[in-house]
């Protein structure tokens, strides 16, 4: 069913209404059952379905095949296969859906029919996050510190490579054309601008970073190793968003909720919700990386 008037009138509201203003969580949930796979890459389309890429069950044996659909009510469906060590993805401006296969050194493409074709081969070293422009798709090599550069014929180039890129883990763009990644290897969000140049934006606790997302001139980052969830501002200014810092999967309010080693995060059409990718076991060193609970954090703006 197509949303009403009134409905898209209210989500434009909700959202032009969150521009510039602080976020602030009014509580932590925890949406459907736990999903039998490993804390990969998460993304979620404009009719709000979650997607959840299967990374495989262990940091040091990447292979996961799938990557998982959950409807807003936390219903879960498998949206495609043949991945392998499914990671960073993204929906590009042509609506179709990308993932970076960490083992199998490429970039896959979901078409409209459900089927999974190998977008790019090339210059890969453990693809991770992606981001797809009308132009190209850049893409973080956590292998070899460096961010490549897929242009519309096929062909892949480095595009930035600096010490500073530490296994670059996740990966964004601002709406200036800044692209920014959080390194898997270090606390550092690392800035690359237009031209390829590398600078540190800020640094976050834990001293391991997963993704991250950006989102009316703010970056929302996970501090996979401090358990936590932050936020970034454009000068670099660091805010914790939720989590005690204690290793859990408790739901409550933003300072007493827990995280276990959580990777991505995605944010509802309207901004009202935050969803981030746990990992559900009582692992204590993060080799195990599921199953994967999926939380919500409930946000309003100030």
């Amino acid at each position: 069913m197509r949303p009403t008037l009134i409905t898209s009138l209210l989500v434009c509201f909700f959202t032009f209404s969150t521009l510039a203003q602080t976020p602030r969580v009014t509580k932590v949930t925890t949406l459907g059952e736990p999903i039998q796979a490993g804390s990969g890459g998460m993304e979620v389309d404009k009719e709000g379905n979650i997607y959840m890429s299967n990374f495989g069950l262990y940091l040091n044996r990447a292979g996961g095949a799938e990557v998982y659909k959950m409807t807003p009510s936390g219903n879960v469906s498998v949206f495609a296969k043949g991945f392998n060590g499914a990671s960073g993805n993204d929906i590009g401006p042509d609506g179709l859906f990308y993932q970076s296969n960490v083992s199998g050194r490429k970039i896959s493409v979901v078409e409209a029919d459900g089927s999974v074709k190998d977008f790019a081969t090339d210059g890969f070293f453990s693809p991770v996050g992606l981001v797809k422009t009308k132009q190209a798709l850049f893409v973080a090599n956590c292998g070899n510190g460096t961010i490549a550069k897929v242009k519309a014929d096929g062909s892949t180039a480095v595009f930035a490579q600096d010490p500073l890129l530490k296994c670059p883990n996740g990966l964004e763009m601002d709406d200036a054309g800044n692209l920014y990644a959080a390194n898997f290897s270090s606390g550092d969000v690392v800035k690359i601008d237009p031209e390829g140049k590398v600078s540190v934006l800020a640094t976050i606790p834990g001293n391991n970073n997963g993704h991250l997302v950006y989102r009316n001139n703010r970056f929302y980052v996970v501090g996979r190793g401090a358990h936590q969830i932050y936020t970034v501002d454009m000068d670099g200014k660091v805010e914790l968003l939720a989590g005690t810092g204690k290793m859990g999967n408790d739901d409550g309010s933003a300072n007493e909720s827990t995280f276990r080693f959580p990777n991505d995060l995605a944010f509802s059409p309207d901004g009202s919700k935050l969803y981030i990718n746990d990992v559900g076991a009582e692992t204590q060193d993060g080799v195990l990386l599921g199953p994967v609970i999926i939380r919500v954090l409930h946000l309003e703006y100030k």
